[in-house]
């Protein structure tokens, strides 16, 4: 799947996509996308089998997006907490760590995740 595509599922798992109804207005607004695009991407991944679609009204994670999202939302958490760690600013944290995430191997986010644990509360 493309960083776009878990971009979509991210964003939507984050908007509450488990459990209730997501708008395409307001993951456009949220994404800053032409709401034409982000109704293609849903199609797309409503034939991925990782949400169900309805427009008009929007859309919600299926098991299989919630189990691909959460990992992925929890990898970006860590890497921002390391960032923030190592002097990032907040915001930058959260643009980096969104980016970071979809290229970092397995190994990488484990070595971060245990920067971040060494570190503790004290940096």
């Amino acid at each position: 799947m493309s960083p776009s595509l878990q971009e979509y599922l991210t964003a939507i798992y984050k908007r509450g996509g488990l459990t209730s109804w997501v708008r395409t207005t307001d993951m456009a607004s949220d994404l800053g996308m032409a709401p034409a695009s982000v109704t293609e991407a849903f199609r797309k991944l409503a034939s991925m089998g990782y949400i169900d679609y309805i427009p008009y009204r929007g859309v919600r994670l299926t098991q299989a997006g919630a189990s691909l999202a959460e990992p992925i939302v929890e990898r970006e958490a860590k890497l921002k907490t390391a960032l923030v760690k190592m002097g990032v600013s907040e915001a930058e944290a959260d643009r980096l760590a969104c980016i970071l995430e979809h290229y970092m191997s397995d190994e990488a986010v484990a070595a971060v995740n245990n920067f971040v644990k060494r570190c503790g509360d004290g940096g």
